[in-house]
């Protein structure tokens, strides 16, 4: 029996010091991963170098955090600290990490391919750097991380092309890094996507219609790249999606909203600046949640006489097009309205006086339409919140209300020339 009691405690006291030294031997790795960190980069003050010492916990140390359970370093958030140096591919030892964010300091060179292995990773965040190099393709087959924010660095290059594994992936910031290329069609893959930035950059070809699988996109923004192309008409059937802009210079085609019902959210989308041709569609109506509205260039034809169903549309820029027919009346019930742009067009005759009702307009613009005839309506000089009118170059007769400026306690500016 004694025999028995006495192994039972020897293996007791085995496991016990096995345990300890696996602790202390992992705690001793995350303390040389955040070393060999610190080592290659430079701070102003010298604040870390003070903080971060062996004389002190690790746990303990400036802005890296460590679970309670197993005293292993779970999130490293330096941002915003002028940090200057590269980023050293020992993190990749500190295998409970799941934050790393590192954004607007002033780390330089790769992107430490190791560094997206970690098993659990949720969230990095290195934008506002100086980094360059490729994006680590194991990023886009990581299964755990939710956000990926590597904006404004110069990493260059090509999107990864091959099969995206990214079950959980929300946020994908990919702004100004000078990548090339063309939207990758597995980024359909991504269903989980919610935003996804790629402006600033040099990306080429189509908008890859397999976007419109990516059902909890809420902001799309691809402005400012080199895309052709007409616009998917899937993309309007994503009921999550509130923010397109796609001003640009070669998207091409005609602006087509599906036939069927669609249940939009979209609140605002751009298209200006590009080579968008064709009408207005008619089933306009369709995206009644639309608070902001630009559409520049070769847009022709009318402005669909229901276009007071966009009762939510605050700014609606539609100037620099070749639009005829007059304006509708309708607009007078788009009581939301404060910014209306609708300059350098082909429109005629008299200006509805149903704008007077506009209660909340701020800026109003018919300039540049030569032959809008007859006067400006009276009732547009009693709209309190009215800070600018232009109605220049235009065939309009009779004068400005000689009181208009106690109706318009904030008027700046009247062109009617």
């Amino acid at each position: 029996m004694e025999k028995h009691i006495f192994l039972f405690i020897l293996l007791f006291l085995v496991q016990y010091y096995s345990h300890s030294m696996s602790f202390a031997s992992s705690n001793e790795t995350d303390q040389n991963a955040l070393l060999d960190f610190i080592n290659l980069i430079t701070i102003p003050g010298h604040f870390l170098a003070i903080n971060w010492t062996k004389n002190t916990s690790f746990c303990s140390w400036f802005d890296a955090t460590c679970s309670t359970r197993r005293q292993r370093v779970v999130a490293l958030a330096l941002p915003n600290l002028q940090l200057q140096g590269t980023i050293s591919p020992s993190l990749a030892n500190l295998s409970f990490l799941s934050v790393v964010n590192l954004w607007n300091n002033s780390l330089h060179g790769d992107i430490p391919y190791s560094l997206c292995h970690f098993p659990r990773l949720r969230m990095i965040d290195i934008r506002n750097n100086q980094l360059q190099g490729s994006i680590p393709t194991s990023l886009f087959q990581h299964h755990k991380v939710q956000k990926i924010s590597l904006a404004f660095n110069k990493l260059g290059r090509e999107m990864w092309e091959g099969t995206w594994n990214v079950p959980k992936l929300s946020v994908l910031n990919l702004r100004n890094i000078s990548l090339t290329g063309i939207i990758p069609p597995p980024v359909g893959n991504a269903t989980k996507l919610m935003n996804f930035s790629l402006s600033g950059n040099r990306i080429n070809g189509n908008i890859p219609k397999d976007i419109g699988n990516l059902s909890q996109l809420a902001s799309l923004v691809l402005h400012k790249n080199q895309l052709t192309g007409s616009i998917p008409t899937l993309l309007f059937n994503i009921s999550a999606l509130v923010v397109v802009p796609l001003a640009m210079k070669s998207l091409s085609g005609s602006l087509l909203l599906d036939e069927g019902n669609i249940v939009s959210n979209l609140k605002y989308l751009s298209i200006s600046k590009n080579q968008i041709s064709g009408c207005i569609p008619s089933n306009i109506c369709q995206l009644r949640e639309l608070k902001g509205l630009s559409i520049s260039y070769k847009i022709t034809g009318d402005i669909p006489r229901n276009i007071g169903c966009l009762s939510k549309l605050e700014d609606f820029y539609l100037g620099e097009n070749s639009i005829i027919g007059t304006i509708p009346t309708s607009m007078g019930n788009i009581s939301a309205h404060q910014n209306l742009f609708c300059g350098k067009n082909r429109l005629v005759e008299q200006i509805p006086p149903e704008l007077g009702k506009l209660s909340n307009l701020r800026q109003l613009y018919f300039a540049q339409n030569d032959n809008l005839i007859g006067q400006i309506p009276e009732a547009i000089f009693n709209i309190s919140s009215l800070e600018i009118i232009a109605f220049n170059l235009n065939n309009l007769s009779g004068r400005i209300p000689a009181k208009t400026g106690l109706h318009l306690p904030n008027f700046k500016e009247v062109n009617s020339a």
